[in-house]
Formats: C-alpha cells, structure tokens, sequence
C-alpha cells in the first residue's frame, strides 16, 4: 500500500474521529452551551459556569444583576422584590473585580440595565486576577464551538449520560442550589466541622494591601472601572459587605490582622466618595453587613445532625439571610439594627463600634487555640 493510500486512511479515520467527538459532545451538551436539551440534566454546568452565566446574561438582558463571589452566588436570590425583573445572580466562585468589570460591561451592553447589587468581600480585591487563563475570550471573539472537539468535554458529557439523576448544582436564576451545599455540609460531618477546615486555611494564600495575587495589579482600578461604568450608564448600584458569620473574621484577624479589614472598609468608603466627587454624582449607597449581630453570631451546633438556619459555614451563608439583607435594602426588615450604611462621615466611628462589638461578642484567645492549635 503507497504511502498516500496511508496517509488518506490516516486522514479519514481523524476526520470521523473529529466528528464523533464533536457531534457526540454538540448532542449531549454536558454545559447547556447549545441549548439543545436533548438531556435535561446538566451536573457537570458548573465546569463552565463563567460562561454559561455570560450566555444566559445574552438571552435573558436582565434589568437587575447580582455581582459578587459565591457568597453572593449562594445566597442572593434574584427573584426578591428588591430587583427590578428580569432579574439575575451572575456571582461566580471566587469572582475577582477585573471579572466583575467584564460582566458589567457584558450586561450594559444588553441594553435593559438599570441596577446592580455588588456584593464586596477582601477575596475580590486580594485573590487571583482571573480563575480562567482565557477568561477573556469569553467576551471577545467568542467561540462556543471550540469546545466541541475536547476530550475533556467528552469525559463530562460521558458523565452527563451516566448520571442523569444528577440535577445541574445552579438554578435558572444564576442561584447555586441549596442540595450542594446541604451534601458538602454532610459530607465534612456537620457545620461545626466544615467551619474548622475552611477557616484554617481561607486567608492562608492570598496577598493583601489590594493587588490580585497573581499579577500584582492593584484591584481598586478595576473597582474605578465598575464605578464609573454605572456613573456613565445611569445605573443604580448598591453595594454591601456581605453577612458572613463573625468567626470568619478571627480567620482573617490569625492571617491577615483585623485592623486591615477595618481599613479595607474604609478605603472602599472614601474611595466611592472620591469617584462620585470626580463624577460630580451623589456617593452609591454602601451597607455593611459584615458585623457583630445576633445574625451573624448564630450558634454552630457541635452536633452534625443540627442544622444553622442562616449560614452553611463561616464564608457563606443562606438564602434566609441574604432575603433579610434585601429586606433591609428596602427598609422592610424588622431588623432595623442590622446593616450599618456608611459614609466618609461615620466610617470612623463604625469601625470603633466594630472593635468594641467584637470583644462582647467572640473570644478570639479562645478561638485560636480551638481552629488553630488544637490537633485535628
């Protein structure tokens, strides 16, 4: 047989290979890319879910967003009255401020953005500049197809056919379910537990002083971008410190020492002032969450069959909590004591208030020895 007789045999083998893959992958749709819901189930979504949140951004041209990191994602609720609709949570895991700038941009240009919820925390400002090398791509040039010919599509789209009974971990709405949260606090043996192991390592690696880890670029550009981005459109933006549980931040005093978290605040403070003073606008609205409360110090049960009725763990919480943020959004809580809004003006004395809340609240000698000395 000539070589070229080899070399078309070659060639037509890769070629039906090629499109096995592809069509095999375009078929079973293990991201919900193509919508072409030939199977229903998507547990492998979340492989993606950057960009299946930019498509879904594309299709539904909401009139509210939610932006922030899986905190946000697990616990802001799009369907509250709070939001104007169509409405949609577009926080992902481990969101960065240069991310959240693309999201924005992406969603002003559907043209139906009125308002924005940025749920701020230090990982935004402080981790890594983007999860994905290509993050970009999602935005310019974009190729969903490109992803047909992967074998690692097809190992989750092989996933996808054998666990069928497995629903994707997201709803509809952008929201992550609360089924996934319910099996990882199962799976670690209980709220106790899961809180140990995530706060002795969660401030571990990160950097500080407001540069992404990776590039060392400072985030408050990408936070003047966002800013001004919503000054330029006309749109109303809230932005919060989100309500995660006060052990969270003896994590972050062990690492990173609380009087930075005290100060993160108040830059972000002054720096909403200083961007609306330039834009000649009145300062966004800015709501701390993150204090010393009856809501934020909820009881941890020991136990692992007992389960907290506001948080999953020290960073996040649950949708029950993250209603009454938007309930106090709207002045509608009965928890009037809970939410502080600031201001360049009382920012100082709001941070005093936390130091003195902190020690009625938490003993942080005693908290050390039980997360970081004890023996595991």
């Amino acid at each position: 047989m000539t070589s070229k007789r080899w070399l078309k045999i070659i060639f037509s083998l890769l070629s039906v290979i090629i499109c096995t893959v592809s069509l095999f992958n375009y078929i079973v749709d293990p991201y919900g890319l193509y919508k072409n819901n030939f199977l229903p189930n998507k547990p492998k979504d979340y492989e993606y879910m950057r960009l299946v949140k930019l498509l879904k951004l594309e299709e539904l041209k909401p009139n509210s967003i939610v932006i922030g990191t899986s905190r946000a994602e697990i616990a802001i609720d799009p369907a509250h009255k709070y939001f104007k609709k169509p409405s949609y949570n577009l926080a992902n895991a481990g969101l960065s401020l240069y991310e959240a700038k693309y999201y924005l941009e992406e969603a002003i240009k559907q043209e139906n953005l009125n308002n924005v919820l940025l749920v701020l925390d230090w990982r935004m400002f402080n981790d890594v500049m983007k999860k994905i090398p290509d993050f970009e791509t999602y935005f310019a040039n974009r190729n969903i197809y490109k992803y047909l010919f992967n074998f690692d599509v097809l190992q989750d789209s092989i996933f996808t056919i054998e666990n069928q009974d497995m629903k994707s971990f997201y709803n509809s709405n952008g929201v992550m379910t609360e089924e996934y949260m319910r099996a990882l606090i199962n799976i670690n043996g209980g709220h106790y537990n899961i809180m140990k192991i995530e706060e002795k390592k969660y401030y571990k690696n990160i950097s500080s002083n407001n540069i992404y880890k990776d590039t060392g670029m400072s985030s408050f550009e990408d936070f003047r971008t966002i800013l001004e981005l919503c000054y330029r459109n006309k749109i109303n933006l809230d932005i919060v410190f989100g309500p995660s549980h006060i052990r969270q931040w003896e994590a972050f005093d062990y690492y990173k020492n609380i009087e930075t978290w005290y100060k993160w605040k108040k830059d972000v403070v002054l720096f909403v002032e200083k961007i609306a003073d330039e834009q000649e606008k009145t300062p966004y609205r800015i709501m701390d969450f993150s204090i010393y409360h009856e809501l934020t110090a909820e009881t941890v049960p020991t136990n692992p069959k007992e389960k907290m009725k506001y948080h999953w763990e020290a960073s996040h919480y649950k949708k029950e909590l993250g209603d009454i943020v938007l309930d106090r959004l709207l002045n509608i809580s009965p928890y009037k004591d809970f939410g502080v809004e600031l201001n360049i003006q009382n920012i100082d004395n709001h941070i005093q208030n936390l130091r003195e809340d902190r020690v009625k609240f938490i003993d942080t000698e005693a908290y050390r020895k039980e997360v970081f000395i004890s023996k595991p």
